[in-house]
């Protein structure tokens, strides 16, 4: 007998307790099938042999008439009795050597893994696919961490990526997140997950066979986005479509007035230091701000507003709660998210926030002073192993920042596959492969509350107009409140940063298309 060929796409795990009251175990199986699941695990753990024996012959008969494999779970006994392709263990089961030497060379092996370390064994004891989890937490199991996508990226990362051992994430995995898991979790050397394994989000589903259907889409449109990603990084240079520095400072005139034409609609879950500054700035930039802290309405919400802020400038759990629901649904509805870890690295809690929240969604635009990216590139890893830490004193950075911000920006933006913006008396930023430092801005602006977290609003304000170009975004959001700061500045009624901070808003609201055009200190770097 020769060894199955697996396609791993869509991995069903099998729990009657789950399983939806309308049909049988058997039949959930079947329809799953139908719906486009390529591989099947039957996990019956309440079951005896005898019992399991007799369930598992009915499902390997739905299964083999499909040509789809099926595995047993941690029961080798029973897979060998009734001849399955394969079997999967857990960590504390029989070992992978002894399954390997029970299963012979020729039936599919998988294991359990929720560590780097677990999974280099699993590749040398002869696995041919291992189970990473539990990415989010989930009905079937109650674990004692979850991974999330950047602990499954850090678990592919030491998978050589010439390795055979194929990988599954499970725990969590549904359709309104498969796409974003895969994408999401890759690894920097092109290691991209093979399947994802679901357990309740199609047994317990009123139709497992559409359910299916949504999974296998996502997890397509995922992974060819993960592989176009990765591709993009191998060229290391902009062959994808995406503009020029020099075209995209041409077209800000035309940004910031079509930002006015429209008035696009922001939902900011921001501090309570800064609501009524970012409100007013977003109003005096031409947007509509709407501050909407409470996560009951957050889907609501979803459907109207064009971009979403989180600042985690003051946190509290309520706050917190409203940026996983408005981060998920914005994600949904592919609504651009701007990010802002305000003060994340001055503390255990908001370094930990930083870490859920990128592990939670996928964020478009990540602003922030150099001691906060600094803490971002850390709970990423970054991939540039000069990135200096650099401390935070509350929400401020210390010192002088790095050594070369534009690498640093550059890396976290391609590992992270977002626009990274970093603030300070010179500003970067970078979409990977793009790369600018802006030289605009007074001195000022750090001398009031919340200018950042203002930039920040400017931004998401410009990514709902430039829905296919967050770069662009980024830039112009800087630069606009940059120059109205230096235009508050030089005003003759401009005393001091209490004077500034009211001429500041007038100047964001003077702002014209030819000030953006003309008056851009706008450099490229080259990394």
């Amino acid at each position: 007998m020769v060894k199955p060929t697996v396609d791993y796409s869509v991995y069903l795990v099998t729990d009657s307790g789950l399983n939806h009251p309308s049909r049988t175990l058997v039949q959930s199986v079947e329809d799953s099938i139908l719906g486009g699941v390529t591989l099947v695990q039957l996990r019956e753990k309440d079951l005896d042999t005898p019992a399991f024996i007799d369930l598992a012959r009915k499902v390997h008969a739905v299964t083999k008439k499909y040509n789809v494999p099926l595995l047993i779970n941690d029961n080798l006994e029973v897979a060998l009795a009734i001849d399955a392709e394969g079997a999967h263990v857990g960590q504390d089961d029989i070992t992978c050597v002894e399954a390997r030497r029970m299963l012979g060379p020729n039936k599919i092996l998988g294991i359990s893994t929720g560590t780097p370390e677990e999974a280099q064994k699993a590749l040398a004891d002869g696995a041919d696919y291992i189970g990473i989890g539990t990415c989010f937490m989930t009905q079937t199991k109650s674990p004692k961490r979850t991974l999330g996508p950047l602990g499954v990226r850090a678990i592919l990362e030491v998978i050589p990526a010439e390795s055979e051992l194929k990988t599954v994430v499970i725990g969590g995995i549904k359709h309104d997140n498969t796409r974003r898991v895969v994408t999401h979790s890759a690894g920097a050397h092109g290691r991209i997950l093979d399947g994802i394994a679901v357990v309740t989000g199609i047994v317990g589903a009123q139709d497992a066979k559409v359910a299916s259907e949504q999974l296998l889409s996502e997890f397509r449109i995922g992974h060819a986005l993960a592989t176009t990603k990765h591709q993009n990084n191998i060229r290391g240079a902009v062959q994808d479509g995406r503009a020029s520095v020099e075209d995209v400072i041409k077209s800000f005139p035309q940004l910031l007035t079509t930002l006015r034409e429209n008035s696009p609609l922001t939902h900011h879950i921001s501090n309570y230091v800064v609501m009524n500054d970012t409100a007013n700035a977003t109003l005096a930039l031409g947007g509509s701000p709407i501050m909407a802290p409470s996560a009951v309405e957050a889907e609501d919400l979803s459907k109207v507003v064009s971009s979403v802020v989180l600042n985690i400038g003051t946190l509290t759990e309520s706050f917190v709660d409203c940026m996983y629901e408005a981060g998920k649904h914005a994600n949904t509805q592919n609504k651009p998210i701007v990010f802002d870890p305000v003060g994340a690295g001055a503390t255990k809690l908001r370094e930990e926030t930083t870490r859920k929240i990128l592990n939670a969604m996928h964020v478009d635009i990540i602003k922030g002073n150099a001691g906060e990216i600094s803490t971002i590139a850390k709970i990423i890893g970054s991939g540039n192993d000069q990135t200096e830490t650099i401390a935070m004193r509350g929400v401020d950075s210390l010192g002088s920042g790095f050594s070369n911000p534009a690498a640093v920006v550059q890396a976290v933006a391609r590992r992270e596959g977002s626009v990274v913006a970093m603030t300070g008396v010179i500003d970067y930023v970078s979409d990977g492969f793009r790369t600018v430092a802006i030289e605009n801005g007074h001195a000022y602006q750090g001398r009031i509350t919340g200018s950042g977290c203002m930039i920040a609003s400017a931004i998401a304000s410009f990514a709902a107009v430039s829905p296919n170009d967050h770069f662009a975004a980024a830039v112009a959001g800087i630069l606009a409140l940059n120059l109205a700061g230096e235009h508050a500045g030089t005003r003759a009624d401009v005393h001091g940063p209490g004077t500034f901070r009211a001429a500041f808003i007038d100047e964001i609201a003077n702002l014209t298309p030819q000030h953006m055009l003309n008056e851009a200190r706008v450099k490229t770097i080259i990394v």
